[in-house]
């Protein structure tokens, strides 16, 4: 299980700062400033835990990975950042390892790996989705 906690800790080992606030229309957003980051979320625009979670771990990765952008960047590197920051999330927050004891436990289906994890659904499928295409890449 992910515990809030183990998020916050990731947040002072980074020295990176937590605000809330009304972002507009996003939920959250990473800015980096002088090699200093902060995250702004609105916690008003979260609908569980298990989002805050997901959120937080998300833009953790925009620190951890350096992955930043401009509003006004293209595309193609929003996307890849938004990818890494993903891929640092889940290998920090759902280890292969991990990920793989739950399902022999037992955890088989999306909702209990969700469970188990305190996470959402949406965020277990991006996991299981990574992990079965990494997989895939080093097996060809």
């Amino acid at each position: 299980m992910v515990e809030l906690n183990s998020l916050y800790d990731d947040m002072r080992t980074q020295q990176v700062s937590l605000y809330t606030y009304d972002v507009g229309e996003e939920t959250s957003v990473t800015i980096e400033l002088n090699n200093r980051y902060a995250i702004f979320l609105d916690p008003f625009r979260v609908g569980s835990i298990p989002e805050m979670k997901r959120i937080l771990a998300h833009e953790l990765g925009h620190c951890a990975t350096g992955c930043t952008h401009k509003v006004s960047s293209p595309l193609d590197l929003i996307e890849k950042h938004e990818y890494k920051a993903n891929r640092w999330a889940i290998e920090r927050y759902i280890p292969f390892e991990e990920l793989h004891s739950a399902i022999r436990h037992g955890y088989t289906e999306r909702w209990q790996l969700a469970e188990y994890f305190d996470l959402p659904e949406s965020f277990i499928q991006k996991a299981l989705n990574f992990y079965f295409s990494a997989r895939q890449r080093k097996m060809a």
